[in-house]
């Protein structure tokens, strides 16, 4: 295996939300993508992760949230986005990330501090949001909830969604500062068959 070069953070004299911010942006990829890697069997194993059966006018309503997700832009070719900026991470990836210049960062409403957009053989794979406040964190929450039904716990600070063509992975640490990736079920299958090691796969 390669070794990770270790991130340092900044300097103890920046504010803490910005540190803990880009610490949060540089860091979180490498535990996504551990995450991530364990939906193809998660997905296939019989349980039932959509959301529950709604009223007509709550189904139409809900309708609209992915849009304001941007879900519905997984798996989009490059060619098909406007004034993307390069993105540089600390650690080294195959998804190569991006930001779009001038986009409104309110989803749903709320406000968030970044929306990365990471693309493996030149196809959206996932979006990446970073949020900072209670109140937006937890709005961000609600609107997941409300459009994809109940989540499922991977750990104490992180909650997953997955239905057969999105994944949609929430971690809030500490309380007030979260991101939220939203991936395609599909690409991120075909990452890790690609560059991960296969589970229950001896050494």
């Amino acid at each position: 295996m390669r070794a990770i070069d270790f991130v340092y953070l900044p300097a103890p004299n920046l504010h803490w939300p910005h540190w803990w911010a880009l610490a949060m942006k540089h860091c979180i990829p490498l535990f996504i993508l551990c995450a991530l890697s364990w939906v193809p069997t998660y997905a296939s194993s019989g349980v039932v992760t959509g959301p529950p059966a709604r009223s007509a006018a709550s189904a139409s309503r809900n309708s609209e949230l992915p849009a304001e997700l941007r879900t519905a832009w997984l798996g989009s070719p490059l060619k098909r986005f406007r004034h993307l900026v390069p993105e540089r991470r600390a650690l080294p990836s195959h998804i190569s990330y991006y930001t779009q210049s001038g986009e409104s960062l309110t989803i749903g409403g709320y406000r968030v501090t970044g929306i990365s957009y990471g693309f493996y053989k030149d196809q959206l794979c996932c979006i990446e949001l970073r949020v900072l406040g209670q109140a937006n964190c937890q709005g961000l929450y609600s609107l997941m909830a409300r459009a994809y039904g109940p989540s499922r716990a991977l750990t104490s600070s992180s909650q997953q969604w997955v239905n057969p063509q999105v994944s949609l992975l929430y971690t809030e640490m500490p309380k007030g500062y979260a991101t939220v990736v939203l991936s395609s079920t599909t690409l991120v299958a075909q990452y890790r068959a690609d560059f991960l090691v296969p589970i229950n796969t001896a050494v």
